[in-house]
């Protein structure tokens, strides 16, 4: 990180061009370089000189030198997309740049929890004693409620990955829609939310940016939750999908908590698909129930390398496809995410490998595969910069949305799905595909759907 913080930047770059660059304008010029040299490996002195070259800022004077500047950096910065079209400058997001974190938790291999907290309502609950059985080291703290707790307890972002667990009684939230992004198409999706917080760190989670806490939060009231359940199920009268997965992994503690057992035994034969998606090889709960038809069993996969860097203490791509040819064994439908699909250098190659491995191992139809390309609101690209500083995803040619995120831009997206696609439909005619936050246009190019409601009804005929 020296190069964004040499001081002599602003002189070598005001001697150079033969202007003077306020405080504003040297931040961009200063994020602009800092991200080329980063994605493209190029040196400051290289960038510099490829200014003097190509940005014609002699031909300039005032405020248009700076502009003369700034758009030859944004070319080079988004290469592929300044070759499509003009680049508008109120879509490029330039932050301030972050240092890296000092003392930042990482996960491990194997998560192993320090201390959990148990609110006083959940004393003596089974979750407690597992945990206990688990981990006999494990320290063991009574807390009044988790509100109070965290009203007390300043977190820092340092401290996210802190092994904590919480156990706590769930008063609210218990269910809810799938958030969509406002002028994009949902899929009708539903979220069982049990629990917060996962033991795997990826470094595009959006959980990041929502923690106010160190840990992982547990619900240990789960007939509080199939109770609301019942009552919703009244209410709605008709069939829809949910599961667990957007707010912690389905499975990833599963052999502790033995959720999977409880939520399989309460859904099975309802009129819902109930998916629990992971990114755990943690099945041995699942294992040891009879499949039905309308649980699914779902993974997110990325390729390896993207596995290795991006996604720290989750199961290997190999594991995963491992644990899901189990799954399928036994008889249980199974689903995919491709989710965030991100572009790099080689993406295609890398990705086309993935596919080809995910048929080689399984039997298609599966119930799903859904495809969603890297977004993130802008508040997490900082926290990504100061947790993961050797992380370049967020320097992939992402500009502000039409729905305020950081995306790939729409050329871009379509270019990415319809090679996904039709790579996918190589092996695999019958599994229905759908997108993840999309908007009308690139669904239009992709498939017939002008509505949520045709997204939901085509994925709920296809299982139930």
């Amino acid at each position: 990180m020296k190069n964004y913080i040499d001081k002599t930047l602003k002189e070598e770059l005001e001697k150079t061009f033969a202007f003077q660059l306020n405080q504003n304008q040297y931040q961009d010029i200063k994020r602009l370089i800092f991200e080329i040299s980063r994605r493209q490996n190029i040196s400051t002195p290289k960038i510099i000189n490829y200014l003097k070259t190509n940005s014609k800022v002699d031909r300039q004077t005032g405020r248009n030198k700076f502009f003369a500047l700034k758009d030859c950096l944004v070319k080079l910065r988004f290469p592929l997309t300044s070759t499509y079209k003009n680049i508008d400058r109120k879509k490029i997001f330039l932050n301030k740049l972050q240092a890296p974190l000092k003392d930042n938790w990482t996960v491990k291999d194997t998560f192993r929890p320090t201390t959990l907290f148990f609110e006083k309502k959940t004393k003596g609950t089974y979750l407690i004693d597992n945990f206990q059985k688990h981990f006999p080291n494990l320290k063991i703290k009574q807390i009044s409620s988790l509100k109070d707790y965290i009203k007390n307890n300043k977190f820092r972002l340092s401290e996210l990955k802190k092994p904590f667990v919480f156990i706590v009684e769930e008063n609210r939230d218990f269910l809810k829609p799938c958030p969509c992004t406002k002028g994009h198409l949902g899929c009708g999706y539903w979220i069982f939310n049990l629990g917060f917080g996962c033991p795997f760190d990826c470094s595009y989670c959006y959980l990041q940016q929502y923690t106010n806490s160190a840990g992982i939060i547990l619900p240990a009231n789960l007939t509080d939750f199939f109770r609301q359940f019942d009552k919703f199920r009244k209410k709605i009268d008709r069939p829809i999908r949910i599961g667990t997965g957007e707010f912690c992994d389905s499975l990833a503690l599963d052999h502790i908590t033995n959720y999977s057992t409880e939520l399989i035994s309460y859904f099975k034969n309802k009129n819902v698909l109930f998916e629990l998606k992971t990114k755990s090889n943690k099945i041995e709960n699942i294992l040891t129930q009879k499949p039905v038809s309308n649980i699914i069993i779902s993974w997110s996969l990325n390729p390896e390398k993207i596995i290795k860097f991006e996604e720290k203490g989750a199961a290997s791509l190999q594991e995963r496809l491992t644990a899901a040819k189990k799954i399928q064994d036994i008889g249980f439908k199974l689903a995919f995410h491709f989710d965030p699909i991100i572009y790099y250098k080689n993406w295609e190659k890398d990705y086309k490998k993935l596919i080809q491995l995910l048929y080689a191992k399984l039997k298609p139809p599966f119930a799903w595969i859904s495809l969603g390309t890297l977004r993130s609101n802008r508040q997490l690209k900082p926290i990504v910069e100061q947790r993961f500083p050797k992380s370049n995803i967020f320097y992939g040619e992402l500009l502000i949305g039409k729905d305020k995120k950081l995306r790939y831009p729409e050329f871009l997206r379509k270019i990415i799905y319809k090679k996904i696609t039709r790579e996918i439909k190589r092996f695999d005619q019958k599994t229905p595909i759908y997108l993840c936050m999309e908007n009308k246009a690139i669904w239009r190019d992709l498939g017939n759907f002008q509505t949520t409601k045709d997204i939901e009804t085509y994925l709920i005929k296809n299982n139930l």
